[in-house]
């Protein structure tokens, strides 16, 4: 499968078979994390994997998000000292999480694993549990697991969202000559 093929293939797993999933198949996945775009290559991010069962059943206790099932978990988390002191920060940091989480499930995705991405947590009590230091912020998690269930049709997307040159422009060409307006361009004086 190609990228654009994992990326249109991929679903958000919540339901999973019973079986293990191995420490190879999740390094494999961790490290696509490292390899995701980042701010001026800060690599502000810090990956827990998790397999133990009364540890993951800690977290589900704590997770509204989270199903029972799921085999792994992997808490992505910003370092802070590595986001720096600039007024963005630590919401770069957060950004460049989510881009290593989405590595990490496509990769998930070409091993055959299942993925669900999970923020509704108490992070507090997350970072008690994965005695988390203060200098790394629980941004999400990401649980895995071989699927229990055939994977869901693709949902609908909106491709509305997609404008050519400027807002509200549908059609373009490559050099942005031709196009169709779909609303009066502002008037300007």
């Amino acid at each position: 499968m190609n990228v654009e093929e994992a990326i249109m293939r991929r679903r958000s797993i919540r339901h999973y078979a019973d079986r293990r999933v191995g420490r190879a198949l999740l390094e494999r996945v961790m490290k696509a994390g490292i390899w995701a775009p980042t701010g001026s290559n800060r690599q502000p991010w810090v990956f827990i994997a998790v397999t133990e069962p009364d540890t993951l059943h800690q977290i589900g206790v704590v997770s509204p998000g989270m199903l029972w099932d799921a085999k792994a978990l992997i808490c992505v988390c910003s370092d802070q000292r590595k986001a720096g002191t600039f007024p963005m920060g630590p919401t770069l940091a957060l950004f460049d999480c989510a881009m290593a989480a989405q590595n990490m499930m496509l990769v998930a995705l070409e091993l055959g694993l299942g993925s669900c991405v999970m923020r509704s947590t108490n992070m507090a009590a997350l970072r008690e549990i994965l005695e988390i230091p203060d200098h790394l912020q629980p941004e999400l998690s990401i649980m895995l697991g071989y699927s229990d269930d055939p994977l869901p049709p693709a949902p609908r997307r909106d491709e509305g969202v997609i404008h050519w040159e400027r807002f509200g422009r549908e059609e373009g060409t490559t050099d942005g000559t031709d196009f169709k307006r779909t609303k009066p361009a502002p008037s300007v004086g």
